[in-house]
């Protein structure tokens, strides 16, 4: 049997989000990389900056005008309890991890530490974009932390990506909107008995 476990509001913020942060990463990789001058191609730069727009505000309209499921996951991930910490002291004596809610302390680390990388990407990439406003100081320090940030961001979405396809059901779940109920009681055992009424 299948379990209901991401709306179509949810996913579609997931994969919206995921398809303009790659574009941004590869275009910005791509202006790294060119010797034309320090802000790289124009074309690829008009591109870059146009498209880290969506990527700020299409997550934002997503959470207003999406689904109130979606709004009580992003609440989830953002509130801790010491339940998540023991997940991690768990994680690090190498027993098995069942998480306490819809989510993990890994996953709930992950989602916050990549909104911090967007309000940092964000807030250096506009000072390097309205460069004019600012001391040349102010602007290259902002230049090496947007660089600095996107090294980390290719980073952390390596990992995601491995965990994904190492946990081939929660893939499926974030694609499809739906994973196995056994699955769901064995990692997620308090989302399941809330899910469906059984313990």
């Amino acid at each position: 049997m299948r379990l209901p476990r991401f709306d179509a509001s949810a996913r579609v913020l997931h994969w919206s989000h995921a398809v303009i942060f790659i574009w941004l990463l590869a275009t910005g990789i791509q202006l790294f990389l060119t010797p034309k001058s320090l802000l790289g191609d124009p074309l690829i730069r008009r591109i870059h900056l146009y498209a880290s727009l969506p990527f700020i505000l299409l997550p934002v309209m997503i959470y207003i005008a999406g689904s109130s499921l979606t709004r009580i996951d992003i609440k989830e991930l953002i509130s801790w309890t010491g339940d998540d910490l023991n997940w991690f002291v768990e994680l690090l004596k190498n027993r098995k991890t069942a998480a306490t809610g819809k989510f993990n302390g890994g996953q709930k680390v992950n989602f916050i530490v990549m909104l911090l990388l967007i309000a940092g990407l964000s807030f250096s990439g506009f000072v390097v974009w309205m460069k004019s406003l600012f001391s040349v100081n102010f602007v290259e320090l902002n230049f090496l932390a947007h660089d600095s940030l996107a090294i980390l961001s290719i980073l952390l979405l390596a990992g995601h990506i491995t965990f994904a396809l190492y946990n081939s059901e929660s893939l499926h779940g974030i694609i499809f909107g739906t994973v196995d109920e056994k699955w769901a009681e064995e990692h997620y055992p308090a989302w399941f008995e809330q899910e469906t009424g059984i313990k």
